[in-house]
């Protein structure tokens, strides 16, 4: 697998883009919002960092706070989680005001299983005994990109697609300002607010960047364990 790329370097890539090497046209806060926004958004609707969370269970407790960088703390964002060595649990369909199968929980409790629920928390229909070790496999979304210094961490393939989502967006501020402008021109060849290249520009970059992504499906994880029945 390639090495991940800096930050440094994807915005240089990117400045050649937008005809801005020095970075002189595009404020360099701006296009750290962006890249910001781009990976948020990119874990959100496609790939996003596949992690494990560990909770070691006290005896007593049952429901745990999920982590903090969970793309989705209601569906996707958990995908596996690991029990025992040999022991993986299926996700207990639940929904508000219904009642968990287990009148009370304790370290025998059944099913062996767990719910999504309340929010950005998850519960396990058993309390895990002092010392159990529970992993959460799970989709996280990417670090924030601070310095240049920064790795971006998506696929190699991701990388245009990135680019062309934060050059899509810094071209807003100057298709926004070129319709200001327009709007007051009153010869019929100068055209309308909307005949704007920059705008035109930015939708090209914002079409490939959909494009890029639909030419890879998303990452399918899944878990190879058993479909049986909850104990």
């Amino acid at each position: 697998m390639p090495p991940s790329i800096t930050w440094g370097t994807l915005k240089t890539q990117i400045g050649r883009r937008l005809n801005d090497v020095t970075h002189a046209k595009y404020d360099a806060d701006l296009l750290l919002d962006l890249v910001n926004d781009a990976l948020i958004h990119f874990a959100g609707v496609h790939t996003g960092l596949k992690s494990d969370f560990d909770i070691t269970g006290d005896g007593t407790t049952y429901e745990f706070d999920l982590p903090q960088n969970i793309v989705d703390t209601e569906h996707a964002g958990i995908y596996a989680v690991q029990w025992t060595d040999q022991e993986w649990l299926r996700e207990q369909p639940f929904w508000h005001g219904m009642k968990f199968p287990s009148s009370s929980r304790d370290t025998d409790s059944s099913p062996v299983a767990y719910t999504l629920w309340p929010a950005s928390k998850i519960t396990f229909g058993r309390v895990p005994s002092s010392g159990d070790a529970i992993t959460l496999h799970y989709v996280a979304y990417y670090p924030d990109v601070a310095i240049d210094a920064s790795p971006i961490l998506v696929p190699f393939w991701a990388r245009e697609a990135i680019k062309c989502y934060v050059c899509a967006e810094a071209l807003g501020p100057g298709s926004v300002k070129a319709s200001q402008l327009r709007q007051y021109q009153s010869k019929r060849e100068a055209g309308k607010p909307e005949d704007n290249p920059l705008l035109m520009r930015a939708d090209r970059f914002a079409l490939r960047y959909y494009q890029i992504l639909s030419e890879h499906r998303p990452p399918q994880y899944r878990q190879d364990v058993s479909t049986e029945d909850f104990r």
